[in-house]
């Protein structure tokens, strides 16, 4: 028999132990994959530090569903349903950002010759697209100095907005079938910086919808390029 207050204290040192093990995770992604972010700067140490990870992400994870690096790891077409790790309430809350309508960012020859969807992993049927709230997103490109600085803050390549044409198409709240958390098993999905949780590293909310089949470009549909099939209206992007 061992000693009371012992046998009192060690599984709460246990249940302590095991509880912030996803929000390590999640800060250390965020910490690699946005190096280029204030928010995930060199001056942050504490890997718990709230001002890392999004707020209510931490308290929106499961404890008994799989960490973040089960998922990631799983690799693109087989990770699981966000639901099996996210509580309701948080995937809730998280699209409700969404309901004032969403916005992509094109560059236009990939979407003249594509659409406005991405094809899914093979198995997946459904065409998707990621998108940002519109509001916060507009919010974004008043803030930024630069192309470049507004690359860094969507995850993009630094040199996306250089050369080219580039298009916004906002989807209005009826146009946002299939609204949901990315799994990251989506087409389009960056396998090597996606974080489950529905943020980007620097703090940017992100949810896919569904397109249609028939919203297609120049190469991969019946050769004729109707936009009347596309949902979504397009808007110029003045940096």
């Amino acid at each position: 028999m061992g000693h009371p207050l012992k046998n009192a204290v060690e599984p709460l040192l246990r249940a302590l132990d095991d509880t912030p093990i996803h929000v390590k995770q999640l800060a250390e992604m965020f910490r690699k994959h946005g190096a280029n972010s204030k928010r995930n700067g060199v001056e942050i140490t504490d890997l718990d530090d709230k001002d890392v990870v999004p707020d209510g992400l931490q308290n929106g994870w499961k404890k008994d569903g799989p960490t973040p690096n089960e998922i990631v790891g799983a690799g693109k077409g087989n990770r699981p349903d966000p639901s099996e790790y996210l509580d309701e309430d948080y995937i809730a809350t998280h699209l409700d950002q969404f309901t004032g309508g969403a916005t992509r960012i094109y560059k236009t020859d990939s979407l003249l010759d594509w659409g406005p969807g991405n094809n899914q992993v093979p198995g997946n049927a459904t065409n998707t697209a990621y998108v940002f709230p519109t509001d916060k997103l507009n919010e974004l490109m008043d803030q930024v100095n630069s192309p470049q600085d507004l690359a860094h803050a969507l995850g993009l390549p630094s040199n996306f907005f250089d050369g080219g044409d580039v298009q916004l198409r906002d989807f209005g709240p009826d146009e946002l079938s299939g609204l949901s958390m990315p799994s990251g098993n989506e087409g389009g999905t960056d396998a090597d910086k996606w974080i489950p949780g529905g943020y980007l590293p620097s703090g940017i909310p992100e949810a896919v919808i569904d397109i249609p089949h028939d919203a297609t470009g120049w190469n991969n549909g019946d050769g004729v390029l109707d936009q009347s099939r596309w949902p979504g209206s397009w808007r110029s992007l003045d940096l």
